[in-house]
């Protein structure tokens, strides 16, 4: 008896089997699509941090007062007007704005050889007090500059 072809069982197995790889792919992909989010997110704040080191740099009064004061908090709306940074203010992980009401709040702080370092972080000013949005590596919430 020579038969031609597949039995159902074969093809039930062949289906189940494409199914599951199917289902894994489209949950690794999903993760992946939200990790990358993320890091945009943090490669972001970084950018914006940055941009208002290069702020403080080339704006002498600014300067002496951080100097003087070993704290100063700079406005993301005029470091985006005066083109410190990229006039794209979304988030990636949420598709909204980061607002240009934040700050980027800049400090000295003394590093554990009792050298200054200068620390960074962007925070939402509230009446009810100081939000943190992200550290100086783009860590959401974290505290700084206390």
């Amino acid at each position: 008896m020579n038969k031609k072809g597949f039995t159902l069982m074969e093809l039930l197995v062949v289906i189940s089997i494409i199914a599951v790889v199917g289902v894994a792919s489209i949950i690794s992909f999903g993760s992946i699509k939200d990790d990358t989010a993320d890091e945009e997110l943090k490669n972001k704040y970084i950018e914006i941090q940055r941009g208002a080191s290069l702020y403080l740099d080339l704006h002498t009064t600014d300067q002496n007062w951080f100097i003087e004061n070993k704290k100063i908090d700079i406005k993301l709306s005029d470091l985006k007007s005066e083109n410190y940074i990229t006039s794209d203010l979304s988030n990636p992980v949420t598709g909204g704005k980061i607002s240009e009401d934040y700050y980027v709040r800049l400090c000295i702080k003394k590093d554990d050889l009792g050298d200054d370092v200068v620390e960074s972080c962007i925070i939402n000013r509230k009446t009810s007090g100081i939000e943190y949005i992200a550290d100086g590596y783009g860590k959401e919430g974290v505290h700084c500059c206390e």
